[in-house]
Protein backbone atom coordinates (compact mmCIF):
# COMPACT_ATOMS: atom_id res chain seq x y z
CA UNK A 1 0.00 0.00 0.00
CA UNK A 2 1.52 3.42 -0.98
CA UNK A 3 2.02 6.00 0.97
CA UNK A 4 -0.88 8.05 -0.30
CA UNK A 5 -3.61 5.45 -0.01
CA UNK A 6 -2.27 4.96 3.94
CA UNK A 7 -2.93 8.03 4.80
CA UNK A 8 -6.41 8.09 3.54
CA UNK A 9 -7.02 4.90 5.05
CA UNK A 10 -6.13 6.59 8.01
CA UNK A 11 -8.09 9.41 7.88
CA UNK A 12 -11.38 7.07 6.15
CA UNK A 13 -10.55 5.08 9.90
CA UNK A 14 -10.49 8.10 11.90
CA UNK A 15 -14.33 9.68 10.52
CA UNK A 16 -16.01 6.34 10.92
CA UNK A 17 -14.71 6.09 15.03
CA UNK A 18 -15.73 9.76 14.97
CA UNK A 19 -18.91 9.33 13.51
CA UNK A 20 -19.50 6.35 16.01
CA UNK A 21 -18.64 8.36 18.82
CA UNK A 22 -21.58 10.27 18.33
CA UNK A 23 -23.96 6.77 19.21
CA UNK A 24 -21.82 5.12 21.74
CA UNK A 25 -22.93 6.66 24.94
CA UNK A 26 -24.48 9.96 26.04
CA UNK A 27 -21.61 12.45 25.34
CA UNK A 28 -19.43 13.68 28.48
CA UNK A 29 -17.17 17.01 28.36
CA UNK A 30 -13.73 14.80 26.94
CA UNK A 31 -15.90 13.73 23.89
CA UNK A 32 -17.38 17.70 23.31
CA UNK A 33 -13.87 19.03 24.06
CA UNK A 34 -12.95 16.63 20.91
CA UNK A 35 -15.94 17.04 18.96
CA UNK A 36 -15.29 20.66 18.96
CA UNK A 37 -11.47 20.51 18.25
CA UNK A 38 -12.25 18.27 15.31
CA UNK A 39 -15.27 20.51 13.65
CA UNK A 40 -13.36 23.48 13.89
CA UNK A 41 -10.34 22.16 12.52
CA UNK A 42 -12.41 20.85 9.76
CA UNK A 43 -13.91 23.66 9.26
CA UNK A 44 -10.95 25.59 8.04
CA UNK A 45 -10.65 22.75 4.96
CA UNK A 46 -12.14 22.96 1.67
CA UNK A 47 -13.59 19.08 1.14
CA UNK A 48 -16.86 18.71 -0.81
CA UNK A 49 -19.67 21.07 -1.22
CA UNK A 50 -22.29 19.19 1.11
CA UNK A 51 -19.07 17.58 3.54
CA UNK A 52 -18.45 21.47 3.94
CA UNK A 53 -22.03 22.63 4.36
CA UNK A 54 -22.84 19.64 7.18
CA UNK A 55 -19.22 20.96 8.66
CA UNK A 56 -19.98 23.98 9.36
CA UNK A 57 -23.28 23.38 11.03
CA UNK A 58 -22.42 20.85 13.11
CA UNK A 59 -19.56 22.96 14.27
CA UNK A 60 -21.79 26.39 15.06
CA UNK A 61 -23.77 23.76 17.31
CA UNK A 62 -20.57 22.87 18.89
CA UNK A 63 -19.72 26.05 19.63
CA UNK A 64 -22.89 27.21 20.55
CA UNK A 65 -24.46 24.43 22.77
CA UNK A 66 -23.90 23.51 26.11
CA UNK A 67 -22.85 19.77 26.94
CA UNK A 68 -26.44 19.40 28.74
CA UNK A 69 -28.26 20.58 25.63
CA UNK A 70 -26.74 17.85 24.06
CA UNK A 71 -27.19 15.18 26.56
CA UNK A 72 -30.76 16.19 26.90
CA UNK A 73 -31.08 15.78 23.29
CA UNK A 74 -29.10 12.17 23.45
CA UNK A 75 -31.43 11.11 26.24
CA UNK A 76 -34.82 11.95 24.08
CA UNK A 77 -33.64 10.25 20.77
CA UNK A 78 -31.93 7.27 22.48
CA UNK A 79 -32.79 6.38 26.16
CA UNK A 80 -35.77 7.78 27.39
CA UNK A 81 -37.97 4.96 27.79
CA UNK A 82 -41.22 6.59 27.67
CA UNK A 83 -40.18 9.53 25.01
CA UNK A 84 -42.55 9.89 21.85
CA UNK A 85 -39.40 11.01 19.79
CA UNK A 86 -36.80 8.28 19.91
CA UNK A 87 -35.21 8.05 16.62
CA UNK A 88 -34.77 4.23 15.52
CA UNK A 89 -30.89 3.63 14.60
CA UNK A 90 -31.92 0.47 12.82
CA UNK A 91 -32.51 -0.36 8.64
CA UNK A 92 -35.00 -2.82 9.31
CA UNK A 93 -37.29 -0.26 10.56
CA UNK A 94 -37.12 2.23 7.85
CA UNK A 95 -37.17 -1.01 5.07
CA UNK A 96 -39.27 -3.45 6.38
CA UNK A 97 -41.13 -1.00 8.87
CA UNK A 98 -39.92 -3.41 11.98
CA UNK A 99 -36.73 -3.99 13.76
CA UNK A 100 -35.07 -7.64 12.92
CA UNK A 101 -36.83 -7.59 9.87
CA UNK A 102 -35.58 -8.83 6.17
CA UNK A 103 -32.65 -6.35 5.74
CA UNK A 104 -31.06 -7.37 9.29
CA UNK A 105 -30.99 -10.79 7.53
CA UNK A 106 -29.63 -9.24 4.22
CA UNK A 107 -27.03 -7.36 6.53
CA UNK A 108 -26.09 -11.07 8.02
CA UNK A 109 -25.55 -12.79 5.25
CA UNK A 110 -23.45 -10.35 3.42
CA UNK A 111 -21.52 -9.83 6.79
CA UNK A 112 -20.78 -13.65 6.69
CA UNK A 113 -19.68 -13.38 3.10
CA UNK A 114 -17.37 -10.36 3.86
CA UNK A 115 -15.99 -12.74 6.77
CA UNK A 116 -16.74 -10.18 9.68
CA UNK A 117 -17.85 -10.84 12.97
CA UNK A 118 -19.65 -8.49 15.54
CA UNK A 119 -18.35 -8.75 18.37
CA UNK A 120 -20.31 -10.35 21.08
CA UNK A 121 -19.90 -7.09 23.45
CA UNK A 122 -22.18 -5.75 21.19
CA UNK A 123 -26.11 -5.57 22.03
CA UNK A 124 -27.22 -3.34 18.78
CA UNK A 125 -27.84 -5.37 15.81
CA UNK A 126 -26.04 -5.73 12.84
CA UNK A 127 -28.04 -3.28 10.66
CA UNK A 128 -27.59 -0.31 13.30
CA UNK A 129 -26.27 2.76 12.28
CA UNK A 130 -23.30 1.92 14.63
CA UNK A 131 -22.49 -1.63 14.09
CA UNK A 132 -22.89 -0.75 10.12
CA UNK A 133 -19.55 1.92 9.98
CA UNK A 134 -18.61 -0.48 12.74
CA UNK A 135 -18.34 -3.19 9.93
CA UNK A 136 -16.81 -0.75 7.70
CA UNK A 137 -14.29 0.21 9.54
CA UNK A 138 -13.10 -4.15 10.62
CA UNK A 139 -13.18 -4.15 6.57
CA UNK A 140 -11.08 -1.20 6.14
CA UNK A 141 -8.42 -2.70 8.77
CA UNK A 142 -8.69 -6.28 7.16
CA UNK A 143 -7.50 -4.00 3.82
CA UNK A 144 -4.38 -2.71 5.60
CA UNK A 145 -3.85 -6.04 6.71
CA UNK A 146 -3.15 -7.31 2.91
CA UNK A 147 -6.93 -8.64 2.43
CA UNK A 148 -8.41 -7.24 -0.60
CA UNK A 149 -12.12 -5.74 0.59
CA UNK A 150 -12.35 -3.17 -1.91
CA UNK A 151 -15.59 -4.97 -3.91
CA UNK A 152 -17.48 -5.16 0.01
CA UNK A 153 -16.90 -2.03 0.84
CA UNK A 154 -18.66 -0.66 -1.98
CA UNK A 155 -21.62 -2.93 -1.68
CA UNK A 156 -21.50 -1.84 2.35
CA UNK A 157 -21.29 1.73 1.30
CA UNK A 158 -23.87 2.03 -1.38
CA UNK A 159 -26.32 -0.73 -1.26
CA UNK A 160 -26.38 -0.65 2.61
CA UNK A 161 -25.15 2.51 4.29
CA UNK A 162 -26.13 5.71 1.83
CA UNK A 163 -29.72 3.81 1.29
CA UNK A 164 -30.66 3.62 4.65
CA UNK A 165 -29.09 7.21 5.57
CA UNK A 166 -31.77 8.30 2.33
CA UNK A 167 -34.57 7.08 4.59
CA UNK A 168 -33.18 8.02 7.84
CA UNK A 169 -32.20 11.77 7.23
CA UNK A 170 -35.83 12.83 6.12
CA UNK A 171 -36.61 11.61 9.48
CA UNK A 172 -34.55 13.35 11.39
CA UNK A 173 -35.09 16.36 9.76
CA UNK A 174 -39.09 15.83 10.78
CA UNK A 175 -38.14 14.83 14.79
CA UNK A 176 -39.10 17.72 17.21
CA UNK A 177 -36.06 16.33 19.77
CA UNK A 178 -33.44 16.31 16.71
CA UNK A 179 -31.82 19.34 16.47
CA UNK A 180 -27.45 18.65 17.00
CA UNK A 181 -28.32 15.31 15.96
CA UNK A 182 -29.70 16.19 12.71
CA UNK A 183 -26.87 18.01 11.96
CA UNK A 184 -24.69 14.89 12.72
CA UNK A 185 -26.63 12.91 10.36
CA UNK A 186 -26.48 15.69 7.57
CA UNK A 187 -22.71 15.22 8.70
CA UNK A 188 -22.59 11.30 7.79
CA UNK A 189 -24.55 11.46 4.79
CA UNK A 190 -22.26 13.77 3.21
CA UNK A 191 -19.31 11.69 4.83
CA UNK A 192 -21.06 8.79 2.62
CA UNK A 193 -21.34 10.74 -0.58
CA UNK A 194 -17.51 10.92 -0.68
CA UNK A 195 -17.25 7.33 0.91
CA UNK A 196 -18.42 6.24 -2.38
CA UNK A 197 -15.66 7.49 -4.34
CA UNK A 198 -12.82 6.44 -1.68
CA UNK A 199 -14.45 2.99 -1.28
CA UNK A 200 -12.92 0.91 -3.47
Amino acid sequence: MSDTNTEVMRIRLRMIDLIKSFFVSSPDAERLSRWRGTFAAMAKEQISPILDKAVRELNAQLTSKKLEDIQDEYYALFTDPFGENQLNLNASQYFDGRNYGETLISVRDFLSKAQVVKADSVTAPEDSLPVLFDMLGTLLEMEKDGQNTEAMQQILVKEYLVSFLDRLAPEVEKNPSADFYQRCISFIAGYLDLEKSMAG
